[in-house]
């Protein structure tokens, strides 16, 4: 007899908001103009709350600091690194307590049930987000000596390529609907659809090369374009995506 449902672990982007100031009204201002960027891409987009960063968790109202992501569009599902009382409280109001790889306070409570009295970092670790399996995923080549991981066929819609180290290269193109991350530089030596996150260990010196660029989304070190915002010039041309103060750039080849 076929099961009625199965459960399965499955690849998604959800974007985190790390707070580093507790003050509602900046937050909201900031906020605010960071969706105005993209209304479309933000719009009931699912937002994970990081709470990690600030020097004192306990000052931020977490009731208040929901309520204004709603009123931006946003859909929290959960927060991390708060403290215990903040993680009741997310609880009771249906949301997610998660455990980000590498958080400062996930470390410092590991090293307190060792009996280990863990110094507190000054800053918090890079941002990481899981990239669970996915059944379409693509095979990558066995590792090797080389500096970069290279793709000879085409990455399709559905279809997500994930690289922890170095930098990525494609020799043919990425559809619409695939997703492609590296820790380095990103080159594609086709048509570039799809979304695309290079330095996503927050390496703001990455950079993505593409022969045709008719991306949905670039990215470098966690700042984003949309396609709406690309120059009309440079759709479907030969292009050069960087990080210049803070902002993305965007050049021809």
């Amino acid at each position: 007899m076929q099961q009625p449902f199965d459960i399965k672990g499955s690849s998604f982007t959800i974007p985190v908001l790390s707070l580093r100031e507790s003050d509602m009204e900046t937050i909201g201002y900031q906020l605010n103009k960071k969706v105005s960027q993209a209304p479309s891409f933000f719009r009931n987009a699912p937002l994970v709350v990081n709470l990690g960063y600030l020097p004192d968790p306990e000052q931020v109202d977490l009731q208040s600091l929901l309520a204004l992501m709603e009123q931006q569009g946003f859909i929290p599902v959960g927060i991390t690194n708060g403290t215990e009382e903040q993680q009741q409280q997310a609880r009771a109001m249906k949301l997610a307590v998660l455990t980000m790889r590498g958080s400062e306070r996930t470390q410092e409570e590991q090293g307190e049930q060792e009996g280990i009295q863990a110094e507190k970092k000054s800053e918090g670790e890079p941002e990481e987000q899981e990239s669970l399996s996915s059944e379409k995923k693509i095979a990558l080549p066995e590792k090797t000596m080389q500096a970069a991981t290279v793709i000879t066929e085409p990455i399709r819609s559905g279809q997500r390529v994930v690289v922890d180290k170095g930098d990525l290269v494609v020799l043919a193109s990425v559809g619409s609907g695939a997703e492609i991350m590296a820790a380095g530089n990103i080159h594609v030596y086709g048509s570039l659809r799809g979304r695309v996150f290079a330095g996503n260990t927050d390496n703001t010196q990455a950079r993505i090369f593409c022969q045709q660029l008719e991306a949905e989304l670039v990215s470098v070190a966690g700042v984003y374009m949309v396609n709406e915002k690309f120059p009309d010039s440079l759709r479907g041309q030969p292009v050069h995506i960087r990080l210049q103060t803070e902002r993305i750039r965007i050049t021809p080849l």
